[in-house]
């Protein structure tokens, strides 16, 4: 048997980690909302029975307004899986309470499963399981997603549910049908919030978090003030917030890696990007199914009372509501409306001067160094002279494919030491709170407050974080974010700043990268602020984020999501950089007519740099080596690294430089035109190859004119001896 089911629920209610632990996977979580933007489709075995597993985006509500939202409520209603389960946040029971009954108006069969089961019991409240599901009508499962707990119990749900709605299998799986499958994988240890041998829901110590919603300045017009009822009439189609943490903006005042995988062997296995949604336009999106009746205000007003009665019917609190829960006191700190944002960039200084302090990343980078440099090149070539081979063999494995990888896998510890310490900051779910504590600020810019997800994602990678504006609820705002985010300093750059910190900057590495990425910030919001008010005018649409409670990291799942950084960026060096490298050196080593250049500013790169290298005078690097190290990075950011490790010896570099042009030079590379990969994406989002030439351009410029101001400002300023 074949059973087609979706998960859906709220945003950042643990679906994505549910659908890894089922699938094997580890797609993206994160302790915020809007992690998910398009849909993931997974195959599980259980005994003789395949299940077809769909992760949808997270939904407040089936009347929503932002694009993930769309695609859910689109999908449950046209696709019409056989079972939806349904994920609730055990936590926030009454706001997660309002889809469910959207849910279960459908008419499709559905089960519930309760999460982070392990959170509420540690906070001593009680929840009656039996009452919930007499009072919901369809099963409750409790589960912990995070643990491992009552996973198989779910499956074993599902399964029972579709046997006794005479579930056979339906041509809608033929997509799926006709691949293979491995054998049977069951998760070892999935005990935990089972049934007990009389078949009923025992009790369980639930949470329900009492803070309120927290609108920003005038807030949503229009919110009830009496309790249970987060949003009234006239509001259906905005997302919901009930207990728990809320904070937002209305459309009318002016004014999320994330990461998480799932651990531990899955039962199946999961198809990546099946369902994507990029080339939609949100006015087809939008396009209601014809057997779909958006809520009146009466029913959603009727709705939200309901899920206030049976949160009361069902939850039995052992702290007093007025009693401040940990997140709230923690919350009093860092979201103070003087102290936030000063100590949120007091957090990311810190972040940098550990990363990047001699003692610990530095230290581990050094080693790195001398073991390429020096043992493992002086490896190769005893190796090389003991067999007699020809020169040019041991200037490609030496000075080609050494110090180009070499140059590049050297900034690995610093790299992985960087994710780690903003994958904390994530699972915390502290980065929720950064999104909130800068709204106000992005507001003057003309920006959402939910640009701020894409953007933070976009100091891992461009590529993801642009495709994570599909979030943003119109296009004028997607369009303003994607064209800001390549100033947010990727993790390809890292290496680069790396690079000429330790030669130029040796006592203040860690300041001089953290002025880089700060630098990106402050271009961007600057750039946010003359697109918003010349070719991408408009209002912003309305932002309301929840913020989750603290959570402590899950280890394993923490140092999954950094390996898996670290594999990518092995990969790439093993792969993209090694070939970049064999490219560099031929070009570096042989003329136009392919003879053995005699210099190398006679070579091919030579030739090409040199036309290119009066442009570049004014910004300090009018040399033909930088000019094809830039060229290079094009491909692949690493690729400067590499290109300078293989046209320069570190002589030449201390020559050729000065601090004031390699902070020249490193804000250059900041600022230009992101990698081929990241312009792809732009250009998919763009939905428009004039928008991306608009934005290429855009960013070459930016480039040219910030490096000219900091290099021809230095000197003015006498900065250059």
């Amino acid at each position: 048997m074949n059973i087609h089911l979706a998960l859906a629920g709220n945003p950042n209610c643990g679906k994505t980690t549910l659908f890894n632990r089922l699938t094997g996977t580890r797609q993206t979580t994160g302790n915020w909302p809007g992690v998910t933007v398009e849909k993931k489709v997974g195959v599980i075995r259980r005994g003789p029975n395949l299940f077809t597993l769909v992760d949808l985006p997270g939904i407040y509500s089936l009347s929503p307004y932002s694009i993930e939202e769309i695609v859910t409520r689109n999908y449950i209603l046209e696709d019409q899986p056989d079972v939806i389960v349904n994920i609730v946040d055990a936590s926030n029971l009454e706001r997660n309470l309002y889809l469910t009954l959207q849910l279960k108006k459908l008419g499709r069969p559905m089960i519930v499963a309760l999460n982070m089961m392990d959170e509420i019991e540690q906070r001593g409240d009680l929840l009656h399981l039996d009452r919930l599901e007499s009072l919901l009508g369809m099963p409750v499962v409790p589960i912990s997603a995070k643990l491992n707990q009552g996973i198989i119990e779910l499956i074993d749900a599902v399964r029972t549910l579709a046997i006794s709605l005479g579930h056979q299998d339906g041509d809608h799986h033929h997509i799926l049908s006709e691949r293979p499958f491995g054998n049977e994988i069951i998760p070892p240890g999935s005990a935990g919030y089972g049934r007990g041998p009389t078949g009923q829901p025992p009790h369980h110590p639930i949470h329900s978090a009492a803070s309120p919603v927290h609108p920003r300045n005038k807030g949503l017009p229009g919110i009830p003030s009496g309790p249970g009822l987060p949003f009234g009439p006239g509001h259906k189609h905005h997302p919901p917030h009930g207990p728990g943490h809320g904070l937002g903006h209305g459309p009318g005042h002016g004014s999320g890696p994330g990461h998480g995988p799932g651990q531990g062997a899955g039962l199946g296995w999961a198809l990546q990007a099946e369902h994507d949604h990029s080339r939609e336009q949100p006015e087809t999106l939008a396009k209601l199914p014809v057997d779909f009746h958006p809520e009146t205000d009466e029913e959603t007003h009727a709705l939200y009372q309901e899920a206030a009665r049976i949160t009361s019917n069902v939850l039995e609190h052992r702290r007093h509501p007025a009693d401040l829960t940990r997140s709230d006191r923690i919350d009093q700190v860092l979201t103070h409306r003087i102290w936030a944002l000063p100590i949120f960039l007091l957090i990311l200084f810190l972040v940098f001067q550990l990363t990047f302090h001699e003692k610990l990343g530095g230290r581990l980078t050094g080693w790195l160094d001398l073991f390429f440099s020096e043992t493992l090149s002086g490896w190769v070539r005893a190796g090389l002279d003991l067999a007699g081979t020809s020169p040019w063999v041991s200037s490609l494995l030496i000075d080609g494919i050494i110090a180009g990888v070499g140059g590049v896998l050297t900034f690995l510890p610093q790299i992985a030491l960087l994710f780690m310490f903003l994958s904390v900051l994530e699972d915390t779910g502290y980065m929720a709170r950064a999104a909130f504590m800068v709204d106000k600020l992005f507001l003057k810019f003309g920006l959402s407050g939910r640009s701020f997800i894409p953007m933070l994602m976009g100091f891992g990678c461009t590529v993801p974080a642009i495709m994570a504006t599909r979030s943003l609820e119109n296009q004028r705002d997607r369009r303003l974010t994607i064209m800001i985010i390549p100033f947010m300093s990727c993790g390809a750059r890292m290496p680069i700043y790396v690079y000429f910190a330790s030669i130029f900057f040796t006592t203040h590495k860690g300041l001089v990268t953290f002025s880089m990425y700060l630098l990106g910030i402050v271009i961007a919001m600057l750039s946010a602020i003359l697109l918003s008010k010349t070719v991408l005018r408009g209002s912003e649409a309305p932002f309301i984020i929840e913020l989750p409670p603290y959570r402590l990291p899950d280890t394993k799942s923490l140092f999954l999501h950094i390996w898996d950084k670290v594999k990518d960026f092995i990969v790439r060096a093993g792969t993209l950089i090694f070939a970049m490298s064999v490219v560099i050196w031929i070009l570096r080593t042989f003329t136009l007519s392919f003879s053995v250049a005699s210099d190398s500013s006679q070579s091919i790169f030579g030739s090409l740099g040199s036309w290119l290298a009066p442009l570049l005078s004014p910004l300090g690097f009018g040399n033909w080596q930088s000019s094809v190290a830039l060229l290079t990075g094009l491909i692949a950011k690493e690729a400067v690294v590499a290109s300078l490790g293989i046209l320069f010896t570190p002589e030449q570099v201390l020559a050729t430089f000065n601090p004031l042009s390699a902070y020249a030079f490193m804000t250059f590379t900041l600022l230009y035109t992101p990698c081929v990969a990241a312009l792809g994406a732009l250009a998919r989002e763009m939905h428009s190859w004039r928008w991306t030439l608009a934005a290429v351009l855009y960013q070459i410029g930016v480039a040219y004119l910030i490096s000219l101001i900091v290099y021809q400002g230095g000197l003015l300023l006498g900065l250059v001896a």
